[in-house]
């Protein structure tokens, strides 16, 4: 479980509270049941509609617990980070929760022909899990949501995603702050048949593309906090995150530029 800061700060006192957490996750595993199912149905859809051959790469589940005076993703975005340094072969160590499957010979050299996009790839992650967050609304007005996702990756690599959240009060602990639990469910999958159907793009020219996208979503932030949708920590938390993504692929896009790799297509 990861938690933020004011909470692992409560674990690491109390014997109580993290039974008290671990009454949370287990009650939001149970109502998530049908949302497990169902993002399996949609695996299982997606692929089955032209007999495409797939296999895991990436699965795993992580629980995430924020008040919602000290609300940030945080945790998150470094959680997605530490599997895409895994992925590309930068890191070894892979979170807690998650596991990454043995790469088959096209597996490998998909990811080989990858090599400019593990920012891209992480950014896009981060992009679609906090855009399901955002739908549920602020922390303080959450109630029990969830929702699927699925996003192509590139090179035959699909994100599937199953986002659940929920928000307690307690007396015990807390007076009048609430705590948000929020489940991820993913997998990654690879299709071989997917790599080769889908459209050859300069890598430079996705990296143009998603600086666009996370401006616009920098601004539909605001738009948001303005309409009581975010309330002023989850506005600034997205806020900050989406600007760093946006400074790094910058600086990736200038370091391309310098570089013959920077003409090189990737399978999308």
């Amino acid at each position: 479980m990861g938690h933020s800061p004011s909470i692992a700060q409560l674990s690491a006192k109390q014997t109580a509270f993290n039974d008290y957490l671990k009454t949370l996750e287990s009650q939001l595993h149970q109502k998530a049941a049908g949302t497990e199912k169902a993002l399996q149905d949609l695996i299982t859809n997606t692929y089955k509609t032209d007999g495409r051959h797939h296999q895991v790469y990436i699965k795993g589940q992580k629980t995430e617990f924020m008040l919602s005076s000290d609300w940030s993703m945080d945790n998150v975005k470094k959680i997605i980070d530490a599997i895409g340094k895994a992925m590309f072969g930068n890191s070894k160590d892979m979170p807690n929760g998650i596991n990454m499957e043995a790469e088959t010979e096209k597996m490998g050299a998909a990811i080989k022909g990858m090599a400019n996009l593990e920012l891209y790839m992480t950014s896009k992650v981060f992009d679609v899990l906090s855009g399901a967050i955002q739908s549920f609304g602020s922390s303080s007005s959450l109630t029990y949501n969830t929702e699927l996702k699925t996003e192509p990756l590139g090179n035959g690599f699909r994100l599937f995603a199953a986002i659940s959240a929920d928000s307690f009060k307690s007396t015990e602990f807390f007076n009048s702050d609430s705590i948000s639990e929020y489940m991820y469910t993913f997998e990654v999958q690879f299709s071989e048949q997917e790599a080769s159907l889908q459209a050859s793009i300069e890598i430079a020219k996705l990296y143009e593309d998603q600086i666009t996208a996370f401006v616009q979503k920098s601004e539909d932030l605001l738009s948001q906090l303005e309409n009581d949708r975010l309330n002023p920590v989850q506005y600034r938390s997205l806020a900050d995150v989406y600007q760093k993504m946006i400074e790094g692929a910058r600086a990736k896009l200038k370091a391309l530029e310098t570089s013959p790799q920077s003409h090189a297509v990737i399978s999308m």
